[in-house]
């Protein structure tokens, strides 16, 4: 065989055994997962868990819903490591006029070290954002999504709230 392409396959392997040795390495700081320390006094009580949001028009735009939190404790809250159920959603944080970054399927993104800090007395909001034309014609039905976070209530150290309804044309 020819030596320059010995020499190329050789090359090709080095790179991609490298490459994958430096993925797997940890990455930088911006790409760990957030780990909060529960703290006595911080406590989180939420709106509504749940909610059915009853039909969606698939043309219609992007679904917003809102799940308001407020911190009733005497310790800052801190609320890290949001996620969605599905692609078709996507979770922030709204404290005041200020949007965390948009967090999507749990898994399918890098993790994050952002956490956001509701202070004694304050509240904010966890919106879901769905988009019903994500999965295209054949989204059409009944859906499910649910948006997780974690917190540093010892109580309530990881969050699950969730909509349903109806995509329809």
């Amino acid at each position: 065989m020819n030596k320059w392409f010995l020499l190329g396959i050789l090359a090709f392997t080095i790179a991609v055994v490298g490459g994958g040795i430096a993925l797997s390495s940890g990455g930088s700081p911006e790409e760990t997962k957030a780990v909060l320390q529960q703290t006595s006094g911080a406590k989180i009580s939420i709106d509504h868990m749940q909610k059915t949001v009853g039909n969606i028009s698939y043309g219609g735009g992007i679904l917003y819903h809102s799940f308001p939190i407020q911190n009733t404790g005497t310790q800052d809250l801190k609320i890290a490591n949001l996620a969605t159920s599905c692609h078709c959603t996507k979770s922030f944080l709204r404290i005041g006029k200020q949007d965390s970054p948009a967090f999507g399927m749990k898994g399918s993104s890098a993790p994050s070290n952002w956490t956001g800090i509701l202070k004694p007395g304050e509240k904010g909001t966890i919106i879901a954002a769905f988009d019903p034309a994500f999965h295209g014609p054949q989204g059409i039905g009944q859906v499910d999504r649910i948006i997780s976070f974690e917190t540093n209530d010892s109580n309530h150290s990881y969050v699950e709230v969730s909509f349903d309804g109806t995509v329809i044309k």
